[in-house]
């Protein structure tokens, strides 16, 4: 088997390889009309990069329809997609999806993770997770062999005090008086309907998801890891916004598209399954990682003290039990990686 052309600058041999470790499920998906809300965010373009390139190599036969609310920006960013006809681009919000096709499969991946600064974001936020999930649902007719809704560990609100990771079976919750916890919310929300609909006969599955590191992530919003690997690359002193004492995990997104193919084809309907990595590391231990991988020039500690409970770990225990599955990039790799690709990327734009 060669090495396939990524259509979204991936390497080849790595994108090779996730195939080649998946195939199985992948067979699953031979001759399949698949829905992909979202296919535009980081998950979206990893999920039809590998399934392009699964087509191209193991001749599937799929048929992709991607909802985006602007496709051709996607493309103009993308142009490796553009003669791409297994895809066919639905331009739309998913809140006013609308479709008379037939779907084997879904993945509903589409949200916005934090509400902008308008008046009402949060309440657009909610809407879209919420509004978005029911048209899904609505769009699973009776071929739907499974629909998958990306969930969130944000679900489980803070952390326990005498736990040390997040189990499916956990029954805490954010603040629901706070509007700060419109996403989580959202998201509970979502799940419940996701929950209906598997009682109805709708073959549902949850992907619970923690963080990740990879290609096509932001390296310049929210994510800590994502900022201090632009940090290291540029040079620049890795900052620790807070103590560093947080603890987080974070998994490598082939690893991620594995787990995500794996509850879609092999789940059990109605169940949620936590994805991510249950390796802790401290901000700090993090930071530390990035700069001793990339090369950097120090760390630097600069923010006031951590809650004792800003801890985001799952338990993937479900995971690896029901459905065999165990990452396999660790975290010196994983930042590796993504550094080798953001430099790459870098060194693209300056010379265009």
């Amino acid at each position: 088997m060669n090495a396939p052309v990524s259509r979204s600058g991936l390497d080849g041999h790595e994108l090779r390889q996730l195939i080649v470790t998946m195939e199985a499920d992948l067979r699953c998906l031979a001759g399949c009309s698949m829905l992909v809300t979202g296919a535009t965010g980081w998950f979206g373009v990893w999920l039809l990069d590998v399934l392009c390139a699964a087509d191209d190599l193991l001749g599937l036969g799929m048929q992709i329809f991607a909802v985006s609310r602007d496709p051709q920006n996607f493309l103009n960013r993308f142009q490796g997609f553009s003669d791409a006809r297994r895809i066919t681009w639905i331009k739309s919000d998913v809140r006013h999806l609308r479709t008379h096709e037939k779907f084997t499969y879904i993945i509903h991946a589409a949200t916005d993770t934090v509400a902008s600064a308008a008046p009402d974001a949060s309440l657009q936020l909610f809407e879209t997770i919420v509004d978005g999930t029911r048209r899904v649902i609505e769009a699973a007719g009776d071929c739907c062999k499974g629909l998958l809704l990306l969930s969130s560990g944000a679900i489980y609100g803070p952390a326990r005090a005498d736990r040390t990771r997040f189990f499916e079976s956990d029954d805490g919750g954010p603040d629901p008086a706070s509007v700060r916890s419109a996403y989580a919310e959202g998201k509970r929300s979502a799940e419940m309907l996701a929950v209906l609909g598997s009682a109805m006969g709708v073959p549902m599955n949850i992907a619970r998801c923690f963080a990740f590191v990879g290609p096509h992530m932001p390296f310049d919003k929210h994510f800590a890891i994502g900022n201090f690997i632009a940090d290291a690359i540029a040079g620049r002193p890795v900052r620790i916004k807070s103590d560093g004492r947080s603890l987080r995990s974070y998994l490598y997104m082939t690893d991620l598209v594995r787990a995500l193919l794996a509850i879609l084809t092999r789940g059990s309907s109605g169940r949620a399954y936590n994805v991510g990595s249950d390796v802790a590391v401290s901000i700090e231990q993090l930071a530390r990682c990035v700069d001793r991988v990339i090369g950097g020039c120090g760390v630097v500690i600069e923010g006031a003290p951590s809650s004792p409970s800003d801890r985001y770990v799952p338990d993937t225990s479900r995971l690896r039990d029901e459905l065999c599955f165990v990452p396999e990039i660790d975290l010196d790799s994983a930042v590796s990686r993504t550094a080798a690709w953001y430099r790459a990327r870098e060194l693209t734009r300056v010379r265009s």
